[in-house]
């Protein structure tokens, strides 16, 4: 009975490794097909009050934005952009287009810019420990409604740029702002979620290990980081065929690994397995960007 368990575990493991590669007379999976925006509406002090998708007025470049008001500081006045960039763009790109889209909205009578402050780095603190370093931007604008001190913090994550634009009244700037722009800063950005889905530019491994051969480096239960590597020892397999392919929920069996190696690549953003969005609702804002066949040109887009 214990052979036949561990037959069926191989049996099963070899169809999950055929589903995880790419079938060569298949046609290629895109890296993104779609990628949803996921927002809550009411985080701590901070209110969505505003949010267009502009990939359903057919500008998919142009991604979402999003406005929020702040109980706190209603002075504020907080725009979030996420669009995308592609998985080779970098900080300083972002910061060249960004001073060219503020040349151009003078141009266009929009404001007139009185004064450039310094660009300098900014490391935004996440939650689980990681940290974006991004670059903020400072400048005066004239408006019709005066003055406005203005500062836009850069990020990029994946293939996606992430802009976010605080405005003020000129002069209300100061060490005590810059407090609380940090914790709208991290507040916001922890409570947004973007989720691709696509082949990511990556291909799904799943790897049967030789006896007493540990799991490769930032394996945490059999799985990478990202959640695109699967690594099951063949002890496990021999020992409990059955519990290598069942227990979904724990996560033990074959099926439960590719549970949580599921979760793990919409954690870092991108995943290559079925994906069902959270619905929309009072509390939640969930925006999608569809993108066809021929956008992203078959290109592998790092995440």
């Amino acid at each position: 009975m214990r052979r036949i368990a561990a037959s069926f575990a191989l049996a099963c493991l070899s169809l999950c490794a055929v589903h995880a590669q790419d079938n060569p007379g298949a046609k290629q999976r895109v890296p993104i097909e779609d990628t949803y925006i996921i927002v809550p509406k009411y985080t701590s002090e901070y209110t969505l009050t505003r949010s267009v998708n502009h990939g359903d007025e057919g500008q998919l470049a142009g991604g979402v934005a999003l406005t929020f008001s702040d109980s706190v500081a209603p002075s504020l006045s907080t725009d979030v952009l996420i669009y995308p960039i592609g998985g080779s763009a970098s900080v300083a790109t972002m910061e060249a287009k960004f001073r060219a889209d503020v040349g151009i909205a003078e141009d266009k009578g929009a404001y007139t810019v009185t004064q450039w402050g310094e660009s300098t780095d900014y490391a935004l603190r996440r939650r689980d420990g990681s940290s974006w370093t991004g670059r903020v931007m400072s400048l005066r604008m004239k408006t019709q409604n005066g003055e406005v001190d203005s500062h836009t913090y850069l990020f990029h994550h994946g293939i996606y740029a992430y802009m976010v634009r605080i405005d003020m009244p000129a002069g209300q700037a100061g060490g005590d702002l810059l407090t609380v722009e940090d914790t709208l800063l991290r507040t916001l950005m922890a409570s947004i979620q973007v989720v691709s889905v696509g082949s990511c530019g990556r291909q799904m491994t799943i790897s049967l290990r030789p006896p007493g051969m540990p799991a490769p480096a930032g394996y945490t239960d059999g799985i990478s980081a990202d959640g695109f590597s699967i690594s099951v020892g063949q002890e496990d397999v021999e020992a409990n065929g059955r519990e290598v392919v069942g227990d979904l929920q724990s996560g033990r069996g074959m099926f439960g690994r590719m549970r949580l190696a599921a979760a793990r690549q919409i954690a870092s953003g991108c995943t290559s397995t079925p994906y069902a969005p959270p619905a929309a609702s009072d509390e939640l804002a969930v925006l999608r960007l569809h993108f066809p066949a021929d956008y992203w040109q078959l290109t592998p887009v790092p995440h």
